[in-house]
């Protein structure tokens, strides 16, 4: 169950790499188009994305802004960085919850896309779930740095996770 976003992520890359190089070699040697592969492309980016960022929190990697961690004084720094991930943490609450809603209208209002025909609700069906996976992430992320002793108990559990 820990690496689910990361499976799942290399097939959607998988499929997006294979698709685009399907309709490269169609466009060029064959001189057509396979007008699916456009549309479905758009959607797997969009959900490798989402899916991305999760197993990215869970490895710690994600991109912070560390501008105030460099001026901020040793006693500010580790509150500053509780703040912000609090604030990030409710963002995300806030994401899912609008998104939540957003999906519903589109259940409610039923559309499909234009070529693949897929129903809308499920291409940005990854609003919410991506945004609730962080959510859950980013709290066992905090959980393991400010309560079982900062960012080197983080990269201790990611080395033993590469050894298995």
């Amino acid at each position: 169950m820990r690496n689910i976003e990361r499976n799942v992520s290399w097939l959607l890359l998988l499929a997006l790499t294979l698709m685009l190089t399907a309709q490269i070699i169609a466009r060029y040697v064959f001189y057509t188009s396979i007008n699916w592969i456009e549309e479905f492309s758009r959607i797997v980016f969009v959900w490798f994305i989402y899916l991305s960022i999760s197993w990215i929190i869970i490895q710690g990697r994600h991109i912070r802004v560390t501008a105030l961690d460099m001026i901020l004084p040793d006693l500010w720094k580790s509150s500053f960085s509780i703040f912000a991930d609090l604030l990030w943490l409710c963002f995300n609450i806030v994401m899912t919850y609008y998104g939540f809603l957003f999906v519903w209208s589109e259940i409610e209002n039923y559309s499909e896309t234009d070529v693949l025909e897929i129903p809308e609700a499920i291409v940005h069906g990854i609003i919410p779930v991506g945004f609730a996976l962080m959510t859950i992430r980013l709290a066992f992320h905090m959980y393991r740095v400010y309560i079982l002793g900062g960012p080197e108990v983080l990269y201790q559990t990611e080395k033993l996770d590469e050894e298995v």
